[in-house]
């Protein structure tokens, strides 16, 4: 597990997405050669920082998906969207606690490989609060 509360929050999310036992297990980093489903963090800052140096970090995370099978990545992209933005309790970790996840984009076409494999992509807005464990 990584050390970093926007990596072990991720991580956390990821996991969720991968407990849904999709067409593949979600990964970080560019899509596969094969039917994938891959996700990535972009540029972000904290959106509020406290006088005890907790903080508030909005996190951008692109899903993207590709499959032979447009329907099967259509569901599925969908179904991740749909079932992390309607949780009523989130993942949390020694020192950090995912108060929301929203969508950003819905998922979309965004073209189609020259071996016929759909692309899709779509963005979350995930909302983690750190905590400052007491005595810290």
């Amino acid at each position: 597990m990584s050390e970093s509360i926007i990596n072990q929050a991720i991580e956390a999310v990821i996991g969720i997405i991968n407990g849904m036992n999709l067409f593949a297990r979600m990964t970080r980093g560019a899509l596969g050669t094969v039917n994938s489903l891959s996700c990535e963090i972009g540029p972000t800052t904290p959106e509020t920082v406290w006088f005890d140096k907790n903080q508030y970090i909005p996190i951008d995370l692109t899903i993207n998906g590709k499959h032979n099978d447009l329907q099967v990545l259509s569901d599925s992209m969908n179904l991740i969207h749909e079932n992390l933005t309607m949780m009523r309790s989130y993942p949390s970790g020694n020192k950090w606690q995912i108060t929301d996840i929203a969508t950003l984009t819905e998922p979309q076409v965004i073209g189609r490989e020259n071996d016929n494999r759909w692309m899709m992509a779509s963005a979350l807005l995930v909302r983690v609060a750190t905590i400052t464990p007491s005595g810290e």
